[in-house]
């Protein structure tokens, strides 16, 4: 889809939670446009990110980076430069639906200190009521400055039921979303595109928040267990380990 004629956005924040260090989340990375922090990000294979799909959209991929192996967003790790964009076929901007994009980097994220693929939900259902993790650089308080440290917290999951009765008079809920969040303890106006994990494997990610960071009403992510999202980013991957398989047989 074409994605020049849309604003870049801004970045989502973590309210609440604790400062933590990259190798406690060695999949958790920060996708930079012009080298400045802008989204959270997660990775999944060894040449894609996972993000939302608004953190891709009014983006150049020439100005696209990405750092992994670092608690810090601004310094270490290593620094990986983005060559392809892959955003969600029904992605709507108008009211976030489908709110998924895969970078692809060039080289690769296996083999370099504190960088991890973490596996995505294998169920088609996540249970309500439990807690997940969900982590970024966001900033600590609303209309607040990004942390330079990354953070995370834990967050409790919300059945769809829920999420849609909390949301419905603030947003439109659709099969692609879940709601996470606890009052003074959640994600804010910048971990967009974050993982949300939950026994070890991501089951979201950050989407946009209702009125204010921490407050009453939960977060709402893009549901990895939704079929459609689901399936958009398997294939990604299987197209990308093709890709591959192709080059090494030629060289």
């Amino acid at each position: 889809m074409a994605i020049e004629n849309y604003e870049p956005r801004a970045t989502g924040r973590i309210v609440g939670g604790r400062d933590v260090e990259i190798r406690e989340f060695p999949y958790q990375l920060s996708l930079q446009n012009n080298g400045y922090h802008i989204c959270g990000a997660s990775v999944v294979a060894s040449r894609l990110a996972l993000t939302a799909g608004h953190c891709c959209i009014g983006t150049e991929v020439a100005n696209l980076t990405i750092r992994g192996g670092s608690t810090f967003h601004e310094e270490g790790g290593i620094v990986f430069l983005v060559n392809r964009i892959f955003i969600h076929p029904q992605y709507d901007d108008a009211n976030l639906n489908n709110d998924v994009c895969l970078l692809r980097i060039i080289g690769t994220f296996t083999k370099h200190p504190d960088i991890a693929i973490i596996q995505i939900t294998n169920s088609a259902t996540i249970p309500g009521g439990d807690q997940g993790t969900v982590s970024g650089w966001g900033a600590v308080e609303t209309n607040g400055n990004a942390s330079p440290n990354l953070r995370a917290t834990k967050v409790k999951i919300l059945t769809p039921t829920q999420c849609n009765k909390q949301i419905q008079n603030y947003a439109t809920p659709t099969a692609s979303m879940l709601c996470a969040g606890n009052v003074g303890s959640s994600i804010c106006v910048g971990d967009s595109g974050g993982p949300l994990v939950y026994e070890q494997r991501q089951i979201a990610i950050v989407s946009f928040i209702v009125n204010e960071c921490g407050g009453p009403f939960p977060a709402v992510y893009t549901r990895l267990s939704n079929k459609s999202v689901r399936d958009f980013i398997r294939q990604q991957i299987s197209n990308d380990q093709v890709r591959q398989l192709l080059v090494s047989e030629r060289m």
